[in-house]
């Protein structure tokens, strides 16, 4: 599923030992080392936007639906969401099987004023540079024991400058007048770079709860209302 759903995360740099090498002769066919190249970047960390299946496309209802997020810090937590997002999930055979979502960081909500600012600056979402953050999925898959958890969605997460893989459990329920999507899990800040400590004594937890209440209205909806 495709669901942008924009949060806080980050992610360390692979160190890499540089050991001295011996000097080659101009003969040799060895490669030639540059020791003063970078580190490779970390596994998982630019991997491409999966591209949706062919389907059914459903919008979702922006009016009906939220993405959430809880951050927490020691003393207590904190609300937040989105108020400006986009988004579909594709059907095939009335079963999910793929979704695209974009939100536009600029419209981050919390419980607080000040808080809703610090959220927006080069702290944590740095919206003006990183303007949406983008998730689509290609992997919709029944769960293997359904219950409250009806399918796991894996897809690729685009935020904060960084494309990582993230995976999630869901309910998911496909009717004839809509399709609905419900979700709560944790997604860890500094997989995408968002690594703002907070204060000495108040230390920021690094994982964030995120919640999805999703609601894609079928096409024949309007004139089943009628």
């Amino acid at each position: 599923m495709t669901f942008v759903l924009p949060l806080m995360i980050g992610l360390g740099l692979l160190g890499c030992d540089s050991g001295t090498s011996e000097s080659v002769p101009a003969s040799s066919t060895a490669p030639v080392v540059n020791d003063d190249a970078p580190p490779p970047p970390p596994a998982d960390v630019n991997v491409p936007l999966p591209t949706l299946p062919e389907g059914d496309v459903l919008a979702v209802d922006v009016g009906t639906s939220k993405i959430l997020f809880k951050g927490a810090k020691i003393t207590g937590s904190h609300d937040g969401g989105f108020d400006a997002f986009t988004g579909n999930v594709v059907l095939e055979n009335d079963a999910v099987v793929g979704a695209s979502f974009t939100i536009e960081m600029a419209s981050t909500t919390s419980d607080h004023p000040k808080l809703t600012k610090h959220l927006k600056s080069k702290d944590f979402f740095h919206v003006e540079k990183y303007a949406v953050a983008k998730f689509v999925s290609a992997e919709v898959n029944p769960a293997p024991n359904p219950g409250a958890v009806t399918h796991k969605v894996k897809g690729v997460l685009d935020f904060h400058g960084k494309q990582r893989p993230l995976s999630f459990p869901a309910s998911i329920t496909v009717g004839e007048i809509e399709t609905t999507v419900t979700a709560s899990f944790d997604i860890n800040r500094q997989n995408w770079g968002v690594a703002y400590p907070g204060k000495p004594d108040d230390l920021i937890k690094d994982d964030v709860q995120i919640q999805l209440n999703l609601t894609f209205p079928s096409a024949g909806a309007e004139k089943a209302a009628e």
